[in-house]
């Protein structure tokens, strides 16, 4: 009984954790933690969000210097 009360534990940990990594604070469980997310115009972004801004942005300067580079 303890190994299933354990392994309902790390499932229930990892769902929570995984809810709010990707949703955030704001939207994660319907809202529920709304209250502390930051004001609607500093929307906190989260991880997944931030690392594709990233990966546009780095994509956009690369195609930027191609151009530069190539002859005219």
């Amino acid at each position: 009984m303890g190994r299933a009360f354990g392994i309902l534990c790390v499932v229930l940990g990892l769902w929570i954790g995984i809810e709010i990594f990707l949703e955030g604070t704001e939207n994660a469980f319907g809202g529920v933690f709304a209250k502390h997310a930051p004001e609607p115009g500093q929307r906190e972004r989260t991880l997944p969000q931030r690392a594709g801004d990233s990966v546009r942005d780095s994509f956009a300067r690369d195609a930027e210097r191609r151009e530069r580079s190539l002859p005219e």
